[in-house]
């Protein structure tokens, strides 16, 4: 299960924002249109346009073991020829990190995961983890530097 609560920001409109001062009536249309679009999605519990690129996002995702995942370009679920499943975010490089903080662009959400019984967590950096068994592993995520990550293998 991949679940994601929090918002997010269009990195064009950050750019034309940072450039022209704002956007333009059609621009603030195209974007909302956009988030109508993403509502439908599945997996999209909620997707609702904020103004000026923002997005508050609500993602509840099932996925079956060993299913791959990429979504929004943002989180990644891959697993390799030894069955082992990878549960990252995308990479952020300095060059990128800077641009986005230069637009004003922030992180701020949580993300969280639920595995099954059978699943081995290799690794993992999550802030909180399941108690006695219950519960997901979550990362709260609030700098552009964070990048959650899990590796797990599922016994048979």
């Amino acid at each position: 299960m991949f679940r994601y609560s929090g918002t997010a920001m269009h990195a064009l409109a950050a750019a034309e924002i940072k450039k022209a001062g704002r956007l333009t009536d059609k621009d603030q249309a195209d974007l909302k249109a956009e988030a109508e679009k993403l509502s439908g999605h599945p997996g999209f519990r909620k997707a609702t346009y904020k103004g000026d690129g923002r997005y508050e996002l609500e993602i509840d995702s099932p996925k079956k073991p060993g299913q791959p995942l990429d979504m929004l370009n943002i989180f990644l679920v891959r697993t390799d020829k030894d069955g082992v499943m990878t549960i990252a975010s995308k990479e952020i490089k300095d060059k990128e990190k800077r641009e986005l903080e230069q637009l004003g662009i922030t992180v701020n959400g949580t993300l969280e995961v639920n595995l099954p019984k059978n699943a081995e967590v290799i690794s993992h950096n999550a802030t909180s983890t399941p108690t006695l068994g219950f519960g997901s592993y979550a990362w709260k995520i609030g700098r552009l530097d964070q990048r959650p990550q899990m590796t797990v293998r599922f016994k048979p």
